[in-house]
């Protein structure tokens, strides 16, 4: 159990706001501004493509057309623009809802919960340049990561009956960056983060359940954020102890269990953003050790006949096997996207792992069907994150392969190269079929982003199709 804060010095609601307040691109790491501009990109890529691909998007993007208003700040994908609380909630759900956007160690994302927020603030403003959304950026990512850590490291990861980690912390990286980008002061941000405390939600029943809606469970906190960082702008005051309060979000909603050094050590010295990952395939990352291995053997050995596979992980797979019937045979990609049979199989079978391979068709292939079917599981919490795929094939062979650090983890990053590629593959299913000639331009505006005097460039880029 975390100890509790004694005074508003100490108070780390009030350490956050001013660091989210105060930091400026000057003061920014040359190893951060890279991660943040990388951020950017994929964050992107991920929107474009789950404006036609992403579950649950078409609904949510309806309500938000229905609702009409001001045309302030666009809707990725499309050539439309909306009041920018109702883009930060479309903007935050197409660019997860496919799952492949970026993933901090244990499972939460940064870019889906900064970005939105950060960049219909920025169109709603008006002349804001490249550097202050990256700062903006560093104020939200550092927040979301630290949080995500300080709750991390007090979770034993036996129980799913615990908040969503991106949807509730989410809140107030949202709330940091659209704050920052309003250009907040420290007390001012106190109360947007206060303000967030009062929107903030979300559990993994969904998730569990792997219904629709999980797709679509970033657009809630940026539209809390962008809502926070505004009406604080106008005046209203919600400056509480946010985080360690009798009533604040430790002992309301993680049982006051935390690990508090994570929220104010070496804030603004030290970034936890740093150790953020890049997708490589469209899945939950807790699949993606086995999605190697399976690979591996696929391109090592001869597996035209395979009998059985079995997947050997630690105590956090559970999850994405069970309930057994549903991961070995998903009938919808939000089903898909959490099954760490499928992603085995469709490796094994195909040789890769792509976005068409949670669509409808790709759902239907018989031979991954077929092999899903004979897949089995065991827990091993000795292996940890570490995934093992065993292959037994009909004439005898077994193959075994072993991957603790997959592609995308921070130990193993995707390339420059890689990223820009994904990036390119994703803008591809744009609503608004971006040109080639776009894709390159925008892809040339993020590799120099603190060069530009105004990122409404970048949103113009993405609407012209």
């Amino acid at each position: 159990m975390a100890e509790q804060s004694t005074g508003r010095a100490n108070d780390p609601a009030v350490a956050l706001a001013a660091y989210a307040a105060d930091v400026t691109f000057e003061r920014l790491p040359e190893a951060l501004v890279a991660v943040l501009k990388r951020i950017v990109l994929d964050t992107l890529g991920t929107a474009l493509a789950g404006s036609t691909l992403g579950t649950g998007c078409a609904e949510l993007l309806a309500v938000v057309r229905d609702a009409g208003g001001r045309p302030e700040s666009t809707l990725l994908g499309f050539d439309a623009r909306v009041p920018a609380p109702l883009a930060a909630l479309a903007n935050g759900a197409t660019c997860h809802a496919l799952n492949y956007e970026d993933v901090y160690p244990g499972g939460g994302h940064l870019g889906a919960v900064t970005l939105p927020a950060a960049l219909a603030v920025a169109e709603r403003q008006g002349d804001v340049s490249g550097r202050e959304l990256l700062a903006a950026l560093a104020a939200g990512a550092e927040i979301a990561a630290r949080l995500q850590v300080a709750v991390r490291r007090a979770d034993d990861g036996t129980s799913e009956a615990k908040p969503q980690p991106t949807q509730m912390l989410g809140c107030f990286a949202a709330a940091a960056s659209a704050g920052r980008v309003l250009r907040l002061d420290a007390a001012a941000m106190r109360s947007a983060l206060g303000l967030a405390l009062m929107q903030a939600s979300g559990n993994r029943q969904p998730v569990v359940e792997g219904t629709p809606a999980k797709a679509i469970y970033a657009a809630f906190p940026n539209q809390n954020g962008v809502l926070s960082a505004l009406l604080s702008a106008r005046g209203l005051r919600a400056d509480c102890a946010v985080f360690e309060g009798e009533a604040g979000l430790f002992p309301t909603f993680y049982h006051n269990r935390y690990y508090r050094p994570a929220l104010v050590e070496g804030l603004g010295a030290e970034f936890y953003t740093l150790d953020v990952g890049f997708k490589p395939w469209p899945t939950t990352n807790r699949a993606h050790p086995f999605i190697e291995a399976a690979l591996e053997l696929g391109a090592s050995h001869p597996l035209d006949a395979i009998e059985e596979v079995h997947i050997r992980g630690g105590n956090h797979i559970r999850t994405f096997c069970e309930p057994l019937a549903i991961r070995q045979q998903p009938q919808t990609s939000v089903e898909a996207e959490d099954s760490i049979f499928f992603g085995v199989a469709k490796a094994l079978v195909n040789g890769a792992v792509t976005l068409a391979d949670f669509q409808p068709e790709g759902l239907r292939q018989p031979e991954t069907v077929q092999l899903g079917a004979r897949m089995r599981y065991s827990i091993e919490p000795e292996l940890g994150h570490a995934g093992i795929v065993e292959v037994t094939t009909r004439g005898g062979g077994r193959y075994a392969c072993r991957v603790d650090k997959p592609l995308g983890d921070p130990a193993k990053p995707l390339s420059d190269a890689q990223l820009v590629a994904k990036f390119r593959d994703c803008a591809q299913h744009a609503a608004n079929r971006l040109t080639p000639t776009a894709i390159d331009a925008v892809i040339a505006l993020v590799e120099q982003l603190e060069q530009a005097p105004n990122v409404g460039a970048l949103t113009a880029l993405l609407r012209a199709g």
